[in-house]
């Protein structure tokens, strides 16, 4: 239709130019020259906009050296692993910007430095992402490292074997953090409730599950392998059976990825490069676990245990949203939330994924 209408004013403007005496061929040829005009300008966009599309690859920041600053805690890792095993120097390779790997000891320390715009980008678990949004750090969950279905179990003692014999029995958790809204969504997919046992709050799990006070406990799972190298607990359920997982969370600081998008998507790629890296083989998993051994002075056998058979990729998956949205209202039920009024366009931008191609 535009093309017709394009055509049908080119041809008023030729008459009108040529005069009712002009010959057809005067006005056919000026039809012709306005249709080409036409051509060359749509291709011009086209070429722009394919240029816009792939100018991520060639972007190469040339402004004031700028130094950004990257935050993580021992048990997360893609992002550190992307610091210390050169993905970030290579993904900036000409870019006049540097990079500072600080550690923390838990998220709301990553939190806490967020909110004094120490950091820039960081990784941690979920709930402790979504709880520091809510009291409005100045961030927001831009992608993930990876999830895992096996983190977080539900280990009881060996005479607990199905759902029935799970009915009443004194059970472990740190209520209020993911384990907590893990194991509600275990008892579900067995058809229980939280009413169906009896709920112990501490964080101590394991030495009461170790010494009978309880019959079992949700943790993460490294802390029980002495109990299980001996046999004396089992894993009764865990996220495979449920379809959830534990998150670990991307978070980038509001104003800096407003700031310098291409920079957010460009770390992003940095991550998801380690992340399939690590994908390719158990060897490659092997030798990151090492190197996490390494720079953490963790056991090796803790990464290996706890991420074995983790998911990774930055892009957040269908599952992932899902639990999202589930941990968020989790929270809201809790009272755990400073602000119990955001919503997932509070906690989540998931627009440098797209910039970066990786959504």
């Amino acid at each position: 239709m535009k093309k017709a209408l394009a055509l049908g004013l080119s041809l008023c403007m030729a008459a009108s130019l040529f005069g009712c005496g002009s010959s057809a061929e005067e006005t056919t040829a000026a039809v012709e020259e306005t249709a080409a005009e036409e051509s060359t300008a749509g291709e011009q966009d086209t070429a722009e906009a394919e240029e816009t599309e792939v100018s991520l690859d060639d972007y190469v920041y040339d402004g004031e050296p700028l130094e950004i600053h990257l935050g993580d805690i021992n048990s997360q890792f893609p992002l550190n692993l992307a610091y210390n095993l050169g993905f970030l120097e290579e993904e900036f390779e000409g870019s006049n910007v540097t990079f500072t790997m600080d550690y923390f000891l838990n998220g709301p320390a990553i939190s806490e430095a967020f909110a004094s715009g120490d950091l820039d980008f960081a990784e941690f678990g979920e709930q402790a992402a979504i709880s520091g949004i809510s009291a409005d750090y100045g961030y927001k969950i831009i992608g993930r490292n990876c999830d895992t279905e096996t983190m977080y179990p539900l280990v009881v003692s060996s005479d607990i074997t199905d759902a029935e014999s799970l009915k009443g029995a004194k059970i472990a958790v740190s209520v209020g953090t993911s384990a907590h809204y893990l194991l509600l969504t275990y008892l579900e997919s067995m058809g229980l409730s939280e009413n169906d046992i009896e709920l112990v709050n501490t964080n101590d799990t394991v030495t009461l599950l170790a010494s009978g006070e309880v019959q079992g406990a949700a943790d993460q799972l490294a802390k029980f392998n002495p109990l299980l190298d001996a046999g004396e607990v089992h894993v009764l359920a865990d996220g495979t059976a449920s379809e959830t997982c534990q998150i670990s969370a991307f978070v980038g600081r509001n104003e800096f990825c407003e700031q310098y998008p291409e920079i957010a998507a460009k770390v992003l790629r940095a991550v998801q490069r380690v992340d399939e890296w690590m994908a390719e083989s158990e060897e490659n998993q092997q030798e990151a676990f090492a190197k996490l051994a390494e720079i953490t002075q963790r056991e090796e056998e803790w990464f290996s245990t706890m991420y074995g058979g983790s998911n990774f990729g930055a892009d957040l998956t269908e599952q992932d949203l899902r639990v999202l949205e589930e941990v968020l209202q989790f929270m809201k039920d809790n009272d755990l939330l400073s602000n119990p009024d955001i919503t997932m366009d509070d906690v989540l931008d998931l627009s440098y994924l797209e910039l970066a191609g990786l959504r």
